[in-house]
């Protein structure tokens, strides 16, 4: 299979990109058994509360009484259908009646584990030991390579961290029996309510059960960067930012130009990996998730068309061949570092990490950022993004306060606004800045109007402006990548897919002679995993 591996990719390129057998940073997870997890019940809090409680519980439960594998019917993915002046009263009530149980006033530690930047994680962590004096919060930075073992060496000597990042895979978390219910905390929080909208939407964390196991913390929208200078030079007019699928596939066949060695494309995210999402406003998931179960369909009319535009010509060619040092000039440029594609398809920190860099500007390298476009037909606003989940111990002696700290650290307004105050004034040992690189999970106004702030604006001396407005407004409906929040779904990469994607890109098989087999081994994958689940106490 020809390479596609990129030269020069930005830090973090760790993400789980369950696709992407071209990244040279990908990694394939074990298949983990599955243990069975700890449930803590509800605890209910007032008699006003309880109607509320009992009445969501209800809604959860199949036909079954209370069996933790919900009804098919019931898994899905709410909507928008429903949406009137009476449900939004309704809804308005139920915000008003949310609270959480008080915080103790006893004197108490935890730890909290991630591989975040620790300058950042520790000033968060003083200015939740300020609001909260009688909690000690203990940093625990693991580093990214390794960090699952690291993890799991904490766990085997008796120091688990109260609240916790999980890397890659949510089968890794739920196989080791890391994760804390925080059903109770996450349900009656009015701030659960004020966050990016398909997290609740999707019930992300969930896993296709009734309880709320983990939840995102890091967000990260995948962008496609466009070389507005490239544009310029050619004398194309830039693509509108509301721009559709299908516009896309023609600027990137019209901004393909062999003779001059310009490109419409290269990629480091995947058309396989984003177009099921955006051909269908009922995706929940990579692959053509719908929130119960796969098909593979789409997936098919996705890697049909990556194939076309690899073999038509119109990606960058592969790196380290002698088409890159024809093109180039170096067969071992990365390709978006050489001012002659149209679009980098990648991640979001790309932008703070390489573009926006005055190495990148000298050389007359502005790219902008576009929204991945959705389909003609489509409604939602819903595309892919990276998205990292966190969650509280199974084994915390304090599920309340860990809620609270891991909340504080990663997704709650004051927390941010503790972040952009991070961001504003403090420096990495090295003398350098701290870099905003995730967006927030929050849909605070107050926090988006500060984060704006860190990004080209009305000022910018390369007219990026409208672009980042644009984006930043209409990047918040993030569905994750498979592995983070399907169980089964790192099983199924390994054992049923395998091949496939070389099979179609470079032996001319026709994607949909895969679509029943591979839907078949993926819903296979995911019912395995899921009867762990079936026991629960």
């Amino acid at each position: 299979m020809k390479a596609l591996t990129e030269q020069g990719l930005p830090v973090n390129n760790h993400r789980s990109v369950s696709s992407v057998v071209n990244d040279k940073n990908y990694d394939k997870k074990e298949d983990y058994p599955m243990d069975v997890i700890k449930k803590a019940l509800p605890i209910l809090l007032v008699m006003f509360l309880c109607f509320t409680v009992l009445a969501a519980c209800d809604r959860n439960r199949n036909d079954k009484g209370g069996d933790r594998t919900r009804a098919v019917s019931e898994v899905q993915p709410s909507g928008d259908a429903g949406s009137g002046e009476t449900d939004a009263a309704q809804n308005e009530d139920t915000k008003k009646a949310k609270s959480l149980p008080p915080m103790t006033a006893e004197n108490i530690t935890l730890s909290y584990a991630s591989w975040e930047n620790e300058v950042l994680t520790t000033h968060l962590a003083k200015r939740f030991m300020e609001k909260y004096p009688n909690i000690t919060v203990e940093v625990i930075t693991l580093p990214l390579e390794g960090y699952n073992d690291a993890l799991l060496n904490l766990v085997a000597s008796g120091q688990m961290p109260d609240a916790f990042w999980i890397l890659g895979e949510c089968d890794f978390a739920i196989a080791n029996q890391l994760l804390g219910d925080m059903t109770e905390f996450w349900e009656n929080d009015p701030e659960s309510d004020n966050v990016l909208k398909t997290i609740n939407e999707g019930r992300f964390g969930y896993y296709g059960t009734d309880r709320k196991w983990a939840t995102p913390v890091k967000f990260f929208p995948e962008t496609i960067f466009a070389n507005k200078a490239l544009f310029e030079q050619l004398n194309v007019e830039m693509p509108p930012m509301d721009w559709t699928w299908e516009e896309m596939v023609e600027y990137v066949k019209k901004m393909t130009v062999p003779e001059l060695g310009i490109y419409g494309f290269n990629q480091y995210r995947r058309i396989v990996t984003w177009y099921p999402v955006a051909a269908d406003d009922n995706c929940w998931g990579e692959f053509g998730w719908d929130g119960q179960s796969f098909d593979f369909t789409n997936w098919a009319d996705g890697i049909n068309l990556e194939a076309e535009l690899i073999n038509g010509g119109y990606h960058a060619p592969p790196f380290g061949s002698d088409e890159a040092e024809k093109a180039f000039g170096d067969r071992n440029m990365w390709a978006a570092d050489s001012g002659k594609i149209a679009f980098q398809f990648d991640a979001w920190w790309t932008f703070n990490n390489l573009f926006a860099q005055d190495k990148y500007l000298e050389k007359g390298l502005i790219y902008v950022p576009y929204l991945v476009p959705r389909a003609k037909g489509t409604t939602s606003k819903h595309t892919m993004g990276t998205l990292d989940f966190g969650g509280i111990s199974s084994a915390t002696e304090y599920p309340r306060e860990a809620y609270e700290l891991l909340k504080f650290m990663n997704w709650s307004e004051e927390g941010w606004m503790a972040k952009l105050e991070a961001y504003s004034t403090l420096t990495n040992p090295d003398g350098s800045r701290l870099s905003l690189d995730a967006l927030p999970i929050t849909l605070s106004e107050k926090v988006w109007q500060e984060v704006r702030k860190f990004f080209p604006g009305d000022d910018d001396p390369y007219g990026r402006g409208p672009w980042f407005d644009y984006f930043l407004e209409h990047c918040k409906e993030p569905i994750p990548y498979g592995g983070t929040m399907i169980p089964g779904f790192a099983t199924f990469l390994a054992e049923g897919y395998a091949g496939v994607e070389d099979a179609v890109i470079n032996g001319g098989v026709n994607a949909h002679d895969f679509v029943r087999d591979l839907t078949e081994k993926a819903n296979a994958a995911n019912r395995e995993a899921m009867k762990a689940f079936e026991t629960y106490e």
